[in-house]
């Protein structure tokens, strides 16, 4: 291929991105995958797989955005989405993050619905774990455990006993973490029952009662104690993280 065509193909390809971009903005459409190839034959793009890895992750990610963005994800966006990546010929490992953060979307969802997750019995999560007599482990997440004197006038969203969970309310909350003492990592899980923690040093849990303080913020939740305060830090870095806790223990705590 000459200097000139050279040139021309990557001004094509610019060109196609930029529209491909515009095709999947907003919410997203049945007819998405095939606006986007539409956008492909117009600039004559034959094979969108030529381009690099995050320029076509880019356009990707632009379609998931406008799902997220929404809050929710049906199955018709979920089928919409993997013609999507099949037309940018982008591997599962290639968006593994983006696809990560999707099955959180998918799973806040269902828990709007009614339909509450459920950890498998064989989940490394689970390993060692003793739940009560009719205990269900809805939910595990990874945290780091910090301890603090005070919650530093960032108190957080008060999940409380009978209260529907504001969407996306946790989310303008900064976890208070400056100043505070780590004491080590473990899960954190959500029962039917109780919110408890088993970590490296040993476990704590507390039940549901209209007298439990629970605070969420975007990036974790603050247990108040008699004296102080345990902050559990979400070691996963998806905003969805924070809602899914946030749904559950408001459908939980009645």
């Amino acid at each position: 291929m000459g200097i000139k065509n050279w040139f021309g193909g990557d001004k094509k390809k610019e060109e196609f991105r930029e529209k491909a971009k515009e095709a999947l903005a907003g919410k997203l459409k049945p007819t998405s995958a095939a606006d986007l190839e539409k956008v492909a034959k117009q600039h004559d793009i034959d094979n969108p797989g030529d381009d690099k890895t995050q320029l076509r992750r880019d356009i990707y990610n632009k379609a998931v955005g406008s799902v997220r963005a929404q809050g929710k994800l049906s199955e018709g966006e979920v089928s919409e989405l993997a013609k999507i990546q099949k037309f940018l010929a982008l591997r599962d490992d290639q968006v593994e993050r983006t696809k990560w953060d999707l099955a959180k979307l998918r799973t806040l969802t269902e828990i709007r619905r009614g339909q509450l997750p459920v950890v498998p019995s064989n989940s490394a999560a689970m390993r060692g774990v003793q739940l009560l007599a009719g205990e269900t482990a809805h939910y595990a997440v990874p945290v780091e455990v910090l301890d603090r004197a005070s919650a530093s006038g960032q108190p957080g969203v008060r999940v409380k006993w009978g209260t529907p969970y504001v969407i996306n309310s946790s989310k303008g909350h900064a976890f208070p973490t400056e100043g505070s003492k780590e004491l080590g990592g473990g899960y954190l899980f959500i029962t039917n029952k109780r919110l408890f923690f088993k970590g490296e040093r040993g476990s704590a849990a507390v039940e549901y009662s209209p007298q439990a303080n629970f605070f969420l913020y975007r990036e974790g939740i603050r247990l108040e104690r008699t004296v102080g305060h345990t902050l559990l830090k979400f070691k996963s870095r998806s905003d969805e993280t924070a809602e899914i806790v946030g749904e559950l223990l408001s459908a939980l705590m009645r």
